[in-house]
C-alpha cells in the first residue's frame, strides 16, 4: 500500500497542463517529419538568422531583410556549424521525441499529450521500483525511495523531450541492476541506446552509468586477486566484465546511430565544454553582459534564486544526504560500481537544476540498496515482531504523507504553495501559454510580420499564423513555419544575444525594427522584459491592442486596431477573465496585476492584487504589490492634494504582508518609507516591487 501511494503520487505530479514555452517548437519540428518524412536540422524560417548564399533564387539561412546586419557570420553555438550554402545547421538530438509528440498531439490532442507526459513519468517510477526490488530495497524502504524522488524531480515533469531520456535511463538502470550481467541485457542495453541518443542529449548519461558499473567488476577482480582465490566468483565477475564492456562498446556504436553520425555523438561533449568556458552551469541570471544561455533558468543553480524554497529543493537537500551516506555505505562494502555511479550522478546534479531530475531516479535506487545492504545484518538482529510493527508504522506514514500531497496537488495548494506555475489538470494552460495573444494575431494580423520575446517565441510562431501541412515541403511563396527559436542550438548565440539586448536597450531596439520591419510586438510581461513593455506603453509610435493576463501585443500607430487604454479598460470585466484562465484565480490575479504594474497602470493593477489577496488572504506577495500600487498613487496625492487616504491604505498592506511573513524584506522597506511619508519627511528611495 505504501508503494501504491508512492505511485499514485508521482502520477499526479505528472498530470499537468502544457505550459512549456518550448511546445511549440518541439510540435512543429514532429509534424514536420511527419508531413514531409525529413529530419529539420536548419532554419530558413526566422528572420532574424544571417542570411546565405542563394539558392534556388531565394535567400536561406534567413530573409533578405537582413542582409548587410551580418557583416560577419556570428560564431555557431556548440555542435553546429555553416554549411556550404551558407545555412545555419545543427544536430537536432530530440527529433525522435518530436516525433512522438507529434503524434500525440495530433491524436488525442492537448489531453492526449497530457497522457503522454503522465505515462512516461508513470513508466521512469514503475522502472525505478523494479530496479530497487531487483538490488534487495525493501518495500517501505522503496516506497520512500519513490516519494523522494518524485518530489526531487518533479519540476521536470512537463511535455518536453528529457523525459523521454528519463525512462530509457531508469530501464537502463534497471537492467544493469540485476545479478548477473546476460547478453540478452548486453543486446537490450545498445538496441536502448540507439533510441536514447536520437530522443534527447542525456544519452551519454547511460555511458556513464555502464562504465561504473564496469568499473565497478573490474575492480572487484582486482581485489580479488589479492586474497584467496573463489574461483567460481572470480569466473562470474570475470563473465560480467566482460558483458559489461561489450555492452558499453555497444552503446559508444549506438552513439552514432543516428542522422548526424559523428556530430550528434560529440554535441554534449561540446556542450559541457561550451558552457563551462563561458562559465554558464551553475550559476543565476548573469544580467547584461552576460552570455545569454545564462538567461536560461533551468541552467540556474539549485540553491539559489527563486528555487531556494521551493519543495524540490528541500527534496533535493534529502537526495544529497541519502548520496553521502550511500558512497559511505558503498566504500565501506567495497562495492565500487555503487560508489562511482553514486558519487558521479550526485556532482552532476550539482552543475545546474536540470540535472536533478535525472539524478534522483539513478541514485535513489542505488544509494538505497547501499544503505540497506550495509544495515542489514543489523536489522536481522532484531525480533521478527520488532521488524514488522517498524514496517508497519513506516509504511502508515508514507501513506498518510502521500496521500496529504497528492490532496495537495489535486486542489493546486502544493504548487501554489511554492509560487510555482505548475498545475494539475490537463489540456492547454491559458495563463503561461500565449493562446489569446496567437488568437487575437489570428484573427487580426494574418501574415504581418512580429517581432517577440524569447519566452514566447516557440508558442507564438506556432500557434499563430499556422498553414495547412504540405507533405511535399514548403511550396513557394509559402512560409511553413517550424519555430526553433526557443531552441538554444538552433541559432548561434550572437543571436539570442541581440534579442535580449532589445529588452534593456532602447537602440537595439529600434534598430531592431528598422532592419527587420515588424510591426507587431507580442510580449510575456514579465521582469524580464518589463522596461520594454513600460517603454512601448509610453511611446506615441506604439499603442496597445491585446492585453491577457500575462502577455500583450503593441502595434505601431497606423496599424489598423482599436487601442486598449487604462481609462477605457472595464477592469472587472478583465479581472474576471483573469480569474478564469487558471485553476488558481490568486495566482493568476497576481501574475494579471504584475502585467498591469510593468504597463505602469497603477490603479487597474491595486484593483488586481486587492483581488488576489481577498481570494487568498495568506497571499504577502499580493498585499505587498497591492501596498506599492497605493503607496506610489498616494504619493502623487500628497504632492498635488494633501491626501494621505492611499498612503493610509498603503501602510495596512504593507502590515498585513509582514504579519503573514515577518521576514519579507521588500514589505518591510516599504512600511517605513511610507512611514516617513505620512510623517512629512522626504521619501529616500523608491518602493520595493
Amino acid at each position: 500500500m505504501a508503494v501504491v501511494a508512492a505511485l499514485a503520487l508521482a502520477a499526479v505530479l505528472a498530470v499537468r497542463p502544457l505550459a512549456s514555452p518550448d511546445l511549440g517548437y518541439h510540435l512543429a519540428y514532429g509534424e514536420q517529419f511527419l508531413d514531409s518524412g525529413r529530419i529539420v536540422d536548419h532554419n530558413p524560417f526566422i528572420y532574424t538568422l544571417p542570411v546565405g548564399l542563394q539558392r534556388e533564387g531565394r535567400p536561406t539561412g534567413g530573409d533578405a531583410s537582413a542582409a548587410g546586419a551580418w557583416p560577419v557570420r556570428p560564431a555557431p553555438g556548440p555542435g553546429c556549424w555553416y554549411d556550404t550554402e551558407g545555412n545555419y545547421r545543427f544536430a537536432n538530438a530530440n527529433w525522435l521525441s518530436q516525433v512522438f509528440m507529434a503524434a500525440a498531439w495530433r491524436t488525442g490532442g492537448p489531453t492526449g499529450l497530457c497522457l503522454l507526459q503522465a505515462a512516461l513519468a508513470a513508466g521512469v517510477f514503475a522502472a525505478m521500483l523494479l530496479a530497487m526490488r531487483r538490488l534487495g530495497v525493501p518495500w517501505p524502504v522503496a516506497a520512500a525511495g519513490l516519494m523522494l524522488a518524485a518530489l526531487a524531480a518533479h519540476t521536470r515533469f512537463n511535455a518536453r523531450p528529457e523525459v523521454f531520456g528519463f525512462l530509457l535511463l531508469a530501464i537502463q538502470l534497471c537492467v544493469l541492476s540485476r545479478r548477473r550481467v546476460t547478453w540478452p541485457a548486453v543486446g537490450a542495453l545498445a538496441a536502448m541506446q540507439v533510441v536514447f541518443v536520437n530522443c534527447h542529449g542525456y544519452f551519454m548519461l547511460a555511458l556513464g552509468m555502464t562504465g561504473a558499473f564496469l568499473a565497478g567488476r573490474l575492480a572487484a577482480l582486482a581485489w580479488r586477486g589479492l586474497r584467496p582465490a573463489n574461483m567460481g566468483y572470480e569466473r562470474q565477475l570475470s563473465a560480467d566484465s566482460a558483458r559489461l564492456a561489450a555492452a558499453l562498446a555497444g552503446q559508444l556504436a549506438a552513439c552514432f546511430v543516428n542522422p548526424w553520425t559523428w556530430r550528434l555523438a560529440a554535441l554534449p561533449v561540446q556542450t559541457l565544454a561550451f558552457m563551462h568556458a563561458n562559465n554558464i552551469a551553475g550559476s543565476g541570471l548573469t544580467g547584461p553582459g552576460g552570455h545569454p544561455w545564462s538567461y536560461i533558468g533551468e541552467f540556474f543553480t539549485p540553491f539559489a534564486g527563486p528555487f531556494a524554497d521551493a519543495k524540490a529543493t528541500y527534496a533535493f537537500y534529502a537526495l544529497l544526504a541519502l548520496a553521502t551516506a550511500g558512497v559511505a555505505c558503498s566504500a565501506a562494502r567495497r562495492r565500487w560500481d555503487w560508489l562511482l555511479l553514486i558519487g558521479g550522478m550526485t556532482a552532476v546534479s550539482l552543475t545546474m537544476r536540470r540535472n536533478i531530475a535525472p539524478a534522483a531516479i539513478v541514485v535513489t535506487p542505488v544509494a538505497l540498496e547501499a544503505c540497506c545492504s550495509t544495515l542489514r545484518r543489523f536489522w536481522r538482529r532484531r525480533s521478527p515482531r520488532f521488524r514488522m510493527e517498524v514496517a508497519r508504522e513506516t509504511s502508515g506514514l508514507l501513506i498518510v504523507a502521500a496521500a496529504m500531497m497528492c490532496y495537495g496537488v489535486v486542489t493546486q495548494r502544493f504548487y501554489f504553495a511554492d509560487r510555482s506555475p505548475a498545475r494539475f489538470g490537463v489540456g492547454l494552460s491559458r495563463l503561461q501559454l500565449p493562446l489569446d495573444a496567437a488568437e487575437w494575431l489570428n484573427r487580426h494580423a494574418a501574415g504581418r510580420r512580429v517581432w517577440t520575446d524569447y519566452t514566447s517565441s516557440s508558442n507564438v510562431h506556432y500557434f499563430a499564423g499556422r498553414e495547412a501541412p504540405v507533405r511535399d515541403g514548403p511550396r513557394s511563396g509559402d512560409r511553413f513555419e517550424v519555430p526553433i527559436v526557443t531552441n538554444t542550438w538552433a541559432y548561434p548565440p550572437e543571436v539570442m544575444r541581440r534579442v535580449l539586448e532589445t529588452y534593456v536597450d532602447p537602440a537595439a531596439f529600434e534598430a531592431a525594427r528598422e532592419q527587420y520591419g515588424f510591426e507587431l510586438v507580442v510580449l510575456r510581461a514579465d521582469r524580464a522584459t518589463s522596461a520594454l513593455v513600460a517603454r512601448l506603453a509610453a511611446d506615441a509610435q506604439w499603442k496597445l491592442v491585446r492585453l491577457d493576463a500575462q502577455h500583450v501585443i503593441f502595434a505601431r500607430a497606423g496599424f489598423p486596431a482599436p487601442a486598449v487604454t487604462q481609462e477605457g479598460l472595464d477592469v472587472p470585466a478583465h479581472l474576471a477573465a483573469i480569474r478564469s484562465s487558471d485553476p488558481v484565480p490568486a495566482g493568476a490575479l497576481h501574475i494579471g496585476g504584475l502585467t498591469l504594474y510593468h504597463l505602469g497602470w497603477l490603479g487597474p493593477a491595486a484593483q488586481a492584487f486587492a483581488a488576489a489577496a481577498a481570494e487568498d488572504p495568506s497571499y504577502y506577495e499580493a498585499w505587498n504589490m497591492n501596498g506599492y500600487c497605493l503607496a506610489t498613487l498616494g504619493a502623487a496625492d500628497l504632492r498635488q492634494t494633501g491626501r494621505k487616504d492611499k498612503l493610509l491604505e498603503a501602510r495596512d498592506c504593507f502590515r498585513k504582508a509582514l504579519e503573514l511573513k515577518g521576514d519579507y524584506a521588500p514589505a518591510a522597506a516599504n512600511l517605513l518609507l511610507v512611514e516617513q511619508q505620512l510623517a512629512g519627511n522626504r521619501t529616500p528611495g523608491a518602493y520595493a516591487d
